[in-house]
């Protein structure tokens, strides 16, 4: 059974470089593309990702989502894969995967701009994310790699199943489903729910209360309105200037 310690710790969010995310093979790039997409009207913009990286970052004065797309891989045509940014009722829709299985490190890297208004939908089954500036919440159903939040406002969901999670300057509840990878979360407005199956948890300075489901790893909170362990595995539980627990 774990033991709530209350002694004083330090608690260090770890933050990412882009650089230190995972590396992609030595796969040469193939094509460049950009897409563009008024968004007037829309309300929701949906990313549908396979392989490779995706960046995203808000623009409060932006009417337009902007993809640049960068296609690396050996022996490829565009039949090979798909790339389209499209509208569909009151949502965006971006697509970008290959239509087979990648055997010689194909991928497609992305950076998009987008307005700071539109709710953002990301399902990506491999690579690493970055999410910045967006102000109408988001959602991630993220199969493999590292996730990167920071200014995000109206809500986050996170379903992750294996890589790290890092996230700051969150306003809005933030619900966290993951499988696997360690998580950091620093600078929260709103209450916290992690259900964690793998992997230790380090939270710091949330306004809300912070409730965690854990199976495996350790717990570090410093700074919350209340916390509630609902599930006892294996590590240790590290609580500082929690008001109630």
């Amino acid at each position: 059974m774990k033991t709530k310690a209350l002694t004083a710790v330090c608690l260090t969010t770890l933050l990412f470089s882009h650089a230190s995310f995972s590396g992609w093979g030595q796969a040469s790039l193939y094509k460049e593309s950009e897409l563009n997409l008024n968004t007037d009207g829309l309300k929701e913009f949906s990313v549908d990702v396979g392989a490779g990286d995706i960046e995203v970052k808000g623009q409060a004065s932006s009417s337009e989502i902007r993809v640049e797309a960068k296609v690396y891989g050996k022996r490829i045509d565009e039949d090979d894969y798909t790339l389209s940014l499209s509208e569909k009722g009151n949502r965006a829709v971006l697509e970008a995967f290959f239509n087979g299985e990648s055997r010689n490190g194909e991928r497609i890297d992305l950076v998009v701009y987008m307005p700071s208004s539109l709710h953002l939908m990301l399902d990506d089954r491999s690579g690493d994310i970055w999410v910045s500036s967006l102000h109408a919440g988001l959602e991630i159903n993220d199969r493999s790699g590292d996730i990167e939040l920071r200014d995000v406002k109206g809500g986050v969901k996170v379903e992750d199943r294996s890589g790290d999670l890092v996230a700051s300057q969150l306003e809005g509840d933030v619900t966290v489903a993951d499988r696997s990878g360690d998580i950091h979360l620093k600078d929260l407005d709103g209450d916290l729910t992690i259900d964690d199956s793998s992997g230790d948890v380090y939270v710091k300075n949330a306004t809300g209360s912070v409730t965690v489901d854990d199976s495996s790893g350790d717990i570090r909170v410093n700074g919350a309105a209340s916390f509630k362990l609902k599930g006892d595995g294996s590590g240790d539980v590290v609580l500082r200037n929690v008001e109630s627990r």
